[in-house]
């Protein structure tokens, strides 16, 4: 037995270490591409799914084999599986495809395909690239200090690794891979961001660039691309290529000059390595130019090995001869981005089934890398975004919309302009950089970058929804993956027997999750969601319908206020006003909703609610019980006494009822009369004290969130002293950043500020205790891995929980704090 046969029987036993042992004890000369391979199934499925090295290893045993393993399946699929478990869904992709092309109808390679595309279709990351570069820009100012004083060092030589590590690990918090110089030019510090000739690239280091903090900035500045540098000089083929022994002709286009370059001393290299050429004097250019001008101004670049003839120059006068031409160097990266459009046309697909975008005419880009690689089908910017947690993508409309208007083109570009200023508005000019548009036989484009997807796609669903477009929807520039619908306008599908999205199966499945007092309202509310998400991927409503429609609005209401927890309340108070359009004469609606608004602490609106529910509906007895309630907190008894005996004459001799009239009369307050369960005998338990001290613990914490206590509240802040500025509260939870071994960590109140005004100021104190005693900041989780602090999460009773995360991983590790 050779030792792949061995290793495909430790395969088949589960026994990867010894797979991994025998292949890395063999001598370098022995490892064939085979064995590789199969060294890299082995880290494969040792791994677990945070275990990003063992995947990279992977990664890295396979790639150099790319061209001998050629249409193999099993090399494809193990490319494949490394990156979809490093997060890498775009090159995961890439290699499921190949492996699919190579063993056709294979099941698990298309569950891959599949689960790839949908997580590419709507992209979600822990962080969008606008909270990464928040956390770079404060990692580097906490490290500038340091960073300036090893750039003035006497012996620069002793400290530049540590300076590269150290700028590095800040940058690389937001950034991919990042190139950058560092120096001084006499007044400030600097810090070169260089493109390398990426446009795309450039779009994310300007905006890194522009969000720079005030107090970094009063020590830095951020240069774009590599500087020019005289006297630059190359050795290369083992002699000196400076500017002057280049010669260069310029002929001025469109959108620059496109150069010609020739280099006598570099005709034997040549022969050798044509395209080493290229990029030697690609370099010496950018050296010439500086390398943002390169990019502005280099409209074409062509090398030759043959003299030129006459008009030509030598490479450092192309400054000078390009200023000639009327080409100026750009005065800034925003200046030339915001004004680099680049027009194009084509000849449009009339198919109206064919990709999205087949369909243009006629457009307009600063980006045309984006827009070249998906008529390709290729995503590598696609890519190096997606690691950084940005999207580039296009909006996109119908344009029989405005078949009518006088003028249909403009009536298009006005509705276009109008979105884009709706974006820029709502979700901010940090949150979005348009790029272009393009126009279609079938659709209008808005083409976009998203440094923050979310807030983008909610601004355009806010501003699609309603307005004169029969449908408005996402694509992002994958060419393969869906679409995601932001806005229909146009009727509802609902099914005739149930006048809901749901069918009468759907109910019935929701109501057999029910069982009498107690019900698997987990599995409802998962049921829900997945119905939402399904039928929104296969396009059959819109995630905006789902939340119109009322049988599912009454659903997930009931689901999240029967798992009686402050998230799940503010769950359904962030849902229900979307289809209060459609619950006229609907008591439970009303209920419902009222319900949950008191759980969070809004009782004036739930007052509200609660009496226009009794008004649409006032045969519906749930509501005067909530009603009664309420009137009673806000002083009004004989009303509350009223709604009492309404509900009796409703549901007569009912316990609750019963229960509440004698409750208003012993004048209890709200939360004496919120606690209760619904069966007599459960309630007698909890009233007595006799209940699960679990369940009796979390129901009491939960109406904690009721009322504001203000002295309450200000004791609770006074034990941590938070800066007002930078305190965010009740949206959902209380917080704000507190220090923890000398490095600002979010202190998340998993409650808002009525539950944190009741809770226990000696808790309160003994983790301020705890947090300030340090000791906190790093971890290793069960697998061993480092972890470093992300935050620290406080539920209701002062049961804190530290957040850590993995190094390197996308991972959480929870640990539980222990207070004295």
């Amino acid at each position: 037995m050779d030792l792949l046969q061995q290793c495909a029987r430790w395969h088949e036993e589960g026994a990867y270490q010894n797979i991994i042992d025998a292949i890395e004890a063999l001598p370098a000369d022995q490892r064939t591409p085979e064995l590789d391979s199969e060294l890299a199934r082995a880290y494969n499925n040792l791994a677990g799914p945070g275990d990003k090295e063992l995947f990279r290893k992977a990664i890295r045993l396979l790639a150099p084999h790319e061209a001998y393993f050629q249409n193999d399946h099993c090399w494809n699929f193990r490319m494949g599986y490394a990156w979809y478990y490093l997060d890498e869904e775009g090159p995961a992709l890439h290699y499921f495809e190949q492996a699919l092309e190579a063993r056709p109808g294979d099941e698990d390679t298309q569950q891959f395909i599949d689960d790839c595309r949908h997580r590419l279709t709507l992209p979600q990351f822990d962080r969008s690239f606008r909270q990464r570069v928040e956390e770079a820009w404060a990692a580097f100012g906490q490290a500038e200090e340091q960073l300036r004083a090893l750039i003035d060092a006497p012996d620069r030589a002793k400290t530049q690794q540590e300076l590269l590590d150290r700028c590095a690990a800040a940058l690389e918090l937001a950034l991919d891979d990042p190139a950058f110089e560092l120096g001084f030019n006499g007044q400030k510090h600097e810090l070169v961001l260089c493109p390398n000739g990426d446009r795309t690239q450039l779009f994310v280091l300007a905006y890194f660039a522009r969000r720079i903090p005030a107090p970094v900035a009063a020590h830095w500045n951020v240069q774009m691309g590599r500087q020019p540098s005289p006297g630059f000089t190359l050795q290369a083929a083992g002699r000196e290529v400076r500017p002057e022994t280049v010669r260069v002709k310029a002929k001025k286009t469109e959108h620059g000059a496109a150069l010609t370059l020739y280099c006598p001393e570099l005709s034997d290299l040549w022969k050798q390595d044509e395209d080493q050429v290229w990029w030697l004097l690609s370099l010496l250019t950018d050296q010439v130019l500086g390398e943002l001008s390169a990019m502005a101004l280099v409209d074409g670049f062509e090398v030759k090995n043959k003299p030129l003839g006459r008009g030509d120059f030598s490479l450092d006068q192309l400054p000078r001869r390009l200023a000639a031409l009327g080409l100026e160097a750009p005065a800034s990266v925003d200046a030339w981005l915001e004004t680099s459009d680049l027009d194009y046309e084509r000849q449009p697909d009339r198919d109206s089934d064919a990709d999205w975008r087949m369909d243009v005419s006629r457009g307009v880009t600063r980006c045309p890398g984006l827009v070249a690689e998906y008529m390709q089908n290729r995503s590598d910017h696609m890519d190096r975004l997606h690691r950084q947690g940005a999207v580039a993508g296009f909006l996109l409309f119908p344009t029989d919309t405005f078949a009518c208007e006088a003028d249909p083109g403009q009536a298009a570009r006005d509705f276009r302009n109008e979105l884009q200023a709706a974006l820029e508005r709502e979700a901010g000019p940090d949150a979005v950089t348009c790029t272009g548009w393009a126009e279609g036989l079938f659709a209008q484009y808005l083409d976009l970058i998203a440094w923050d997807l979310p807030a983008v796609l909610d601004a355009a669903a806010d501003f699609l929804q309603g307005s004169r477009v029969a449908w408005g929807a996402f694509h992002s520039f994958r060419r393969t993956v869906g679409t995601v619908r932001l806005a229909d306008n146009t009727p509802a599908p609902v099914d005739p027997e149930t006048g809901s999205l749901l069918t009468m199966a759907d109910l019935q499945t929701l109501q057999d999750f029910e069982e009498k007092t107690s019900g698997y309202y987990g599995r409802m509310l998962q049921y829900l969601e997945e119905f939402i998400q399904n039928g929104v991927e296969e396009d059959r409503f819109s995630y905006r319908q789902a939340r119109e429609d009322l049988q599912i609005a009454l659903w997930y209401a009931f689901a999240n206020n029967n798992l009686d927890t402050y998230l799940n309340y503010w769950q359904v108070t962030q849902w229900m006003p979307d289809s209060e359009k459609n619950a006229a004469g609907c008591g439970t609606w009303y209920y419902r909703y009222a319900s949950a608004l008191v759980y969070c602490g809004r009782l004036e609106e739930a007052r509200r609610y609660a009496e226009e529910g009794a008004r649409q509906e006032p045969g519906y007895p749930w509501v005067w019980l909530l009603l009664g309630r309420l009137r009673s907190h806000f002083g009004d008894r004989a009303g509350a006494l009223a709604a009492a005996d309404r509900g009796l004459e409703l549901v007569p001799g009912d316990y609750e009822f019963r229960t509440l009239r004698r409750e208003i009369e012993a004048g209890a307050t709200l939360e004496e009369m919120e606690y209760h369960w619904i069966d007599p005998a459960s309630d007698a338990l909890l009233q007595e004290g006799r209940a699960d001290e679990n369940d009796m613990f979390d129901k009491q914490q939960c109406l904690a969130c009721i009322r504001l206590d203000a002295a309450g509240l200000e004791r609770a802040l006074a034990v941590f002293g938070p800066d007002p500025d930078r305190y965010e509260a009740d949206d959902p939870f209380c917080i704000f950043p507190y220090p923890v071994d000398g490095q600002e960590v979010p202190l998340v109140f998993r409650m808002n500020q009525a539950g944190l005004s009741k809770q226990d100021p000696a808790r309160l104190a003994a983790l301020k205790a705890r947090l300030d005693a340090g000791g906190l900041c790093t971890a290793r989780d069960d697998l061993g891995r480092p972890c470093t602090l992300d935050s620290v999460q406080v539920e209701l009773g002062v049961r804190p929980t530290l957040l850590y995360r993995p190094e390197g991983t996308e991972d959480w590790y929870p640990l539980p704090l222990e207070l004295n």
